[in-house]
């Protein structure tokens, strides 16, 4: 299991109505709201680390130079711990907007992404996710951006890769009944269907359940090549084990929310061969962005960074190059981030849509030797 040890030294408080007084501003805060306990924990944790990393390192080379002005202010991130509640979430969201943060980093879920985004939709202020992937967030609004893909991308190339370069024409669906569960598995059903694939049995079980034997042998009777497991990391091992008990031996293929360690270690052999969808990360790229955020993470955290970490630094970094830019006002980061060129960062090229849908693909990987290794492509590795 990754390091779980996670310092929350909470920044000092900047109230930003300095701005329209005429005051001085003495530095540059934003907002974060984050699960450091519960189901999401896993998510929020890795995200806050990649964020803290990339902290570090803005204010080690002196901080942001707001607008071009010539003056260096340091960043500081005022972090609120939702709980993986929704209801918690929102009332830290409500806290960070009356604090009058241009910025919020937030939502390592769908489900809490979609209880916030509508206020600080409506206080314009800018709310950037670093794992929802609801097709859902798509329509919160103009304030509402995301540099993690989305689940309607995810599905595409999933779907595509399991009836292409899998075989698999027939396949069953068990599936968790979360906002996430069910948004992935509508989105994929609806792309392999498309195919011309066939979805013959799609069972579904409560959110983080511990025994999904019922559901499991509810697919008896039906025909399938394939099983596609739509949850996170802790339910698709769940799935997995009870599939294998069941001595149910087709290809297992899971999510884009899967966290490799924590899936070997909750599904141990289960898991081995199962095959998943991540945005493109890569620890071993040549990309300055890429190998800054490995290095640094390291020397802070250990071994410990993945997607979501890196997706956690590149979501600092954007909002930090969009200040520099353009100026730390709500409508100032809007503007920078609906023209941006694409940002080379750790986790990949990131650039937005009209929706605010980051542009970005996956790749496949595979549980191989209880390891995450990348699915070969034709041609090459």
């Amino acid at each position: 299991m990754k390091n779980r040890h996670v310092v929350l030294a909470l920044a000092s408080f900047l109230v930003l109505g300095t701005l329209g007084c005429g005051s001085a501003a003495t530095e540059v805060q934003i907002g974060a709201i984050l699960s450091m306990e519960g189901r999401a924990a896993p998510y929020g944790v890795s995200i806050w680390q990649g964020m803290q990393v990339a902290l570090d390192e803005i204010n080690a080379a002196g901080g942001i130079d707001v607008g071009g002005g010539g003056t260096l202010l340091p960043l500081s991130i005022t972090m609120r711990d939702d709980q993986s509640d929704p209801q918690v979430a929102m009332r830290h969201a409500r806290e960070l907007i009356e604090l009058q943060v241009p910025v919020v980093i937030a939502a390592d879920s769908s489900e809490i992404a979609l209880a916030i985004a509508p206020l600080f939709q409506e206080a314009e202020v800018i709310f950037m996710s670093p794992s929802a992937s609801t097709p859902k967030l798509s329509e919160e609004g103009d304030y509402v951006y995301r540099n993690y893909p989305s689940d309607a991308l995810e599905a595409v190339n999933m779907a595509t890769h399991i009836y292409n370069r899998a075989g698999v024409h027939e396949i069953a669906i068990v599936g968790s009944q979360s906002e996430y569960g069910l948004g992935v598995k509508n989105a994929f059903v609806a792309r392999f269907r498309m195919l011309g694939g066939t979805v013959t049995v799609q069972p579904t079980f409560e959110t983080e359940a511990i025994d999904v034997s019922a559901e499991i042998e509810g697919l008896s009777g039906f025909d399938f090549d394939g099983i596609y497991i739509a949850g996170y990391s802790s339910e698709v091992a769940t799935v997995a084990r009870a599939v294998r008990d069941a001595g149910i031996e087709v290809p297992l293929f899971g999510t884009g929310a899967i966290l490799a360690e924590e899936l070997v270690e909750l599904g141990g052999d289960a898991v081995e061969g199962l095959v998943f969808p991540s945005p493109l990360f890569d620890p071993a790229s040549e990309i300055d962005e890429s190998r800054r955020f490995v290095a640094a993470y390291q020397e802070r955290f250990g071994d410990s960074y993945d997607v979501y970490s890196a997706h956690g630094w590149d979501a600092v970094k954007i909002i930090a190059q969009a200040i520099q830019e353009n100026g730390l006002r709500a409508e100032e980061i809007r503007f920078y981030l609906n023209a941006m060129n694409p940002f080379e960062g750790a986790a990949g090229s990131t650039s937005f849509d009209d929706k605010g849908d980051v542009r970005k693909f996956h790749r496949m990987f595979v549980i191989q030797g209880r390891q995450a290794v990348p699915v070969a492509v034709e041609g090459g590795a």
